[in-house]
């Protein structure tokens, strides 16, 4: 099979399988998203303002696209978390307002699969995986059962330039987990499209990309030291120099990227000391070791099988425990141990490897409270502060696992292989016979290899299928693009806020409304002011923070604040009150 045939398989295959898992999200395209109406809408709001932002106006990638027209255009409130720009192109084939920000989030997370599974499959090739290893390895990537759980993190989903750079990055450096040094067949070219990729990736986020940084330079560290003990005696002297180049210009502008995406974080740290570490948040989101093992409740296949520990997990933090790759990968990788086409000493430092982020997975939760694992790491290296949910490490575990579960099936692949040789020899002895490893059978057997063949890569994408629920995105119940700016929408919340966010993707009112990756002091005190909302005090607090408007949304309001403010009189106040049904306008001016 030539690899362009390979290849266009291998993205049909990838295209045919994501298309079917997430069904769901293509028929409900522009209606609804899944997981929760929490962070979801979210990153609906987020990749819909950088789309707007940049089409007005594309040199505001650098500055002004940070200051939304959230949190009453706060400065760079955009960087109060992670911020996606791998999806910006989705900006120009989508229409805008609230259908366009929930068609780029669903697209998204269809092309965040299909990537995570031919990034693990290219991965796996490039190492020197056979076709069904590959495939097993693409499907445990991208299909992973802990991917169902983290749906509403878009960020976190994103992981193809992972796989896809280490891939381009080896494949370029002449290195695989089957042969391991070839220095005759250095590419430079490769090495430099590999450290392009893995800046595209930086792009994602650095909820991934500060690990992804830390990987990259222990990668390069160990080929520096592979090189200097065997490598260089091979390699031509103008070839070696090409590659270092190579990794010297694409380390540059890794480096260049991640510098200018790190400014405006580093701004809304120097101005919100409040977004510093917040202590007891690691010890929230760290998982117990079985959440390791723990698929959510989505899961068709372990949803019952699992219920007694998800009903512990469950009275912690259910979003960040449930982060299984699958038990059929994990028991296909640890076959892989034993049985495998990577060497011995390589495959035992890949199982090392993946084991002992296992247990950084965990965090406080890991032996001695992490203490020896975790949290020395989380004190002294530079970006772990900001780390607070080690089980996202999991990502880095899956693809530990997927590439010894290829090398098992590599194994078995390769003994079908010497067979099918053997075979083809013994044929040209004899005259008339018919050679090839499928010809001479019968088409049952036939049917029943090929799906002997395709049985790991079927049974990882199967213990990965999802029910994950949808959920139909209510819309505005006013224009509030036609009220007078700054407003107010009442009811207002931490994770509430995301809604009313994501309603402002009509026509970008400036709002004061917001909420992110921290509890701004700003936003606490805002609520605070207008906790008593409509009265005199209430009233001179926004008046004085600038804010001419307040919606109050009958159908959000409930016990506690702002219960009944949609229908408390405001004669004497100074304001007038227009009610519109759902939505009751309060002018201050």
């Amino acid at each position: 099979m030539s690899r362009r045939v390979e290849a266009f398989w291998a993205i049909l295959i990838a295209l045919g399988a994501s298309l079917a898992a997430h069904w769901q999200s293509v028929r409900t395209l522009t209606t609804t998203v899944a997981g929760d109406l929490g962070d979801p809408l979210y990153f609906a709001w987020q990749l819909a303002w950088v789309g707007h932002a940049v089409r007005q106006d594309p040199g505001s990638i650098v500055s002004g696209m940070w200051t939304t027209n959230t949190f009453q255009r706060a400065p760079d409130n955009l960087a109060y978390t992670d911020v996606v720009l791998g999806y910006l192109p989705l900006a120009w084939v989508v229409p805008s307002g609230q259908s366009g920000a929930l068609a780029q989030l669903n697209l998204a997370l269809l092309l965040a699969t299909i990537g995570a599974a031919l990034a693990g499959y290219v991965l796996a090739r490039v190492l020197g995986s056979r076709l069904p290893g590959a495939y097993l390895a693409g499907a445990g990537v991208g299909f992973a059962p802990w991917r169902d759980t983290q749906v509403i993190h878009i960020n976190v989903l994103s992981t193809a330039g992972i796989a896809l750079a280490a891939a381009l990055l080896c494949h370029g450096h002449a290195w695989s987990l089957r042969q391991g040094w070839r220095p005759e067949r250095l590419r430079a070219r490769w090495v430099l499209a590999g450290w392009l990729v893995a800046t595209w990736q930086l792009l994602f986020g650095f909820a991934t990309g500060i690990w992804f940084g830390y990987f990259l330079a222990l990668l390069m560290a160990c080929w520096g030291i592979g090189w200097s003990i065997s490598g260089r005696r091979r390699a031509g002297l103008r070839t070696v120099r090409r590659v270092a180049l190579a990794d010297l210009a694409g380390g540059l502008v890794f480096l260049g990227a991640a510098y200018l995406l790190l400014l405006p974080h580093l701004r809304v740290l120097a101005s919100h000391p409040d977004a510093q570490r917040v202590e007891g948040m690691l010890d929230l989101f760290s998982p117990p070791w079985f959440g390791l093992l723990t698929a959510g409740g989505a899961n068709r296949l372990w949803d019952s099988a699992m219920s007694a520990w998800r009903a512990d997990i469950d009275r912690r933090w259910p979003p960040e425990m449930y982060m299984s790759p699958g038990i059929w990968l994990l028991a296909l990788a640890v076959a892989g141990l034993f049985i495998s086409s990577w060497p011995l000493p390589r495959r035992l430092g890949l199982g090392l490897v993946t084991a002992a982020l296992a247990v950084l997975a965990t965090g406080t939760r890991a032996p001695a409270g992490g203490r020896y694992s975790y949290l020395p790491l989380y004190n002294h290296l530079p970006g772990w502060e900001h780390l607070r949910t080690p089980g996202r490490l999991m990502i880095w575990v899956t693809l530990g696992l997927g590439l010894l579960a290829a090398g098992a099936i590599s194994r078995i692949s390769d003994e079908l292989v010497a067979e099918w040789e053997r075979r083809e020899e013994n044929a040209w002895r004899r005259p008339n016979s018919r050679t090839g490893y499928l010809r001479g059978r019968d088409p049952l057997s036939r049917l029943g290899l090929a799906l002997l063949l395709a049985l790991p890569a079927g049974g990882a994408y199967l213990e990965g299928w999802d029910r994950v629920p949808r959920w139909t995105v209510s819309r505005a119940p006013i224009d509030l693009a036609a009220l007078p700016q700054p407003l107010l929408m009442l009811p207002s919340g931490q994770v509430a806020d995301y809604h009313l966010m994501f309603w402002t993707t009509e026509g970008w009112p400036v709002v004061a409304n917001g909420d992110s990756g921290f509890n701004a002091e700003t936003q606490i005190r805002l609520r605070s002011d207008a906790a008593s909302f409509p009265d005199p005090a209430s009233i001179a607090a926004l008046r004085a923070r600038g804010i001419v408007t307040v919606v109050v949304i009958r159908s959000r309001s409930g016990p506690g604040s702002w219960a009944g403010a949609a229908e408390l009189p405001v004669n004497g106040l100074g304001i007038t009150r227009t009610d519109t049904g759902d939505a009751v306008v309060f002018d201050l001016r």
